[in-house]
């Protein structure tokens, strides 16, 4: 596929909305990977568009690098963002339980560049689970249930994909190497091209009798409600690592991770800055002229008083120490900001009226002397 102007809109791609939430792009990606993933759909532009659509949600799924996206296209996302970075807590498995290798064609020439594990890869695939939190959730930290659905190696079969009491066999087309040579001489020099064989797509064997609880893939969807604890004070984009619970490795080795990423929600009083945490709170010119003390609500429900000095100007922000979010380990909090907003009244009473038309008297006599 083209890199430049030819590249669709990952919007477009998707069929979403450029306002779109995170579920509403997650159920768009589900629906058109199950139709164009190559195992469901033989149609010649089946794998095209399965990495059309994979390479899209890989980008919008991500708040940083769809941000980017937005502001300077495909452009943007090829200057900042490398094909490894995109895809780097990007599996496939997150959905359908492949294995990398069996996608090592349809994604094999991502941008220009190899996308495979490379040789020495012993781990089965990472996968990754988004967790939407609330501000004050995060302040608390605690115990979560989440329910991941990953692959496992079928029992039925052993992880071999064959019938029980059959066996995979070798390759013809290939000879069992799973990779096509084709030699070729030209002036003088001999080239030789090494394939990935068509007919057992890299594997070296192929199955006559499939597994019937598995269909010959080798592996089974496997539901599971795990714990995971998150830290006080974690922050929008903290990644938290369970290890052995990613995809199981089909050549017996170990599992992969589950890669845990959490997404703040906004809040409706407070915005977060770091450690720190910032609201606003508006009042009267009188109050910012008298100084005034002012009740708040701190997160999670603190009763807290701020004191406003007399002649607080409009756009001071207050800072109310250790009122903020929890540091990660534990190290004390931030702090909690209150910008003052002085509120010029629209509506005055006549006495009102009297009473600043002869403050703006005094003020006028003052500056004279």
């Amino acid at each position: 596929m083209p890199v430049t102007e030819t590249k669709r809109d990952y919007y477009e791609v998707l069929g979403v909305d450029r306002s779109a939430t995170r579920d509403e792009i997650k159920r768009a990606y589900r629906q058109l990977a199950l139709k164009y993933h190559p195992d469901r759909n033989k149609s010649p532009d089946a794998a095209e568009r399965f990495r059309e659509i994979a390479e899209a949600y890989a980008v919008l799924s991500d708040d940083a690098k769809r941000r980017e996206y937005d502001a300077s296209g495909h452009a943007g996302i090829r200057e900042r963002w490398t094909p490894e970075d995109l895809m780097r807590e990007f599996h496939f498995g997150d959905f359908f339980g492949g294995r990398f290798d069996d996608l090592s064609e349809i994604f094999g020439d991502f941008w220009g560049r190899r996308a495979h594990p490379g040789p020495g890869a012993t781990r089965g695939l990472d996968l990754r689970y988004d967790l939407d939190l609330t501000l004050e959730e995060a302040a608390k930290g605690g115990e979560w249930e989440i329910e991941v659905t990953r692959s496992e190696t079928c029992t039925s079969c052993g992880g071999s994909g064959a019938q029980p009491g059959t066996k995979p066999k070798p390759c013809r087309e290939c000879g069992g190497t799973g990779q096509k040579q084709q030699v070729r001489t030209s002036k003088g020099m001999r080239m030789v091209t090494l394939t990935t064989c068509s007919v057992c797509h890299g594997r070296g064997h192929t199955i006559e009798s499939p597994c019937q609880t598995c269909q010959g893939s080798g592996v089974r969807f496997v539901a599971h409600t795990l714990k995971v604890r998150i830290p006080p004070g974690v922050d929008d984009g903290t990644v938290i690592r369970l290890a052995g619970q990613g995809e199981a490795n089909a050549d017996g080795g170990p599992p992969g991770d589950l890669l845990i990423r959490l997404h703040l929600q906004s809040h409706p009083v407070f915005e977060r800055h770091g450690d720190d945490l910032y609201t606003i709170k508006t009042i009267t010119f009188p109050e910012a002229a008298l100084g005034t003390k002012i009740p708040l609500t701190g997160l999670g429900g603190e009763s807290i008083h701020l004191l406003v000095p007399a002649g607080t100007q409009s756009g001071t922000a207050l800072r109310l120490s250790g009122k903020g979010m929890p540091k990660l380990g534990g190290k004390g909090k931030g702090d909690l900001f209150v910008v003052v907003e002085v509120k010029t009244p629209t509506e005055l009473t006549l006495r009102q009226r009297e009473l600043l038309e002869e403050f703006a008297k005094l003020e006028k006599e003052k500056r004279r002397q």
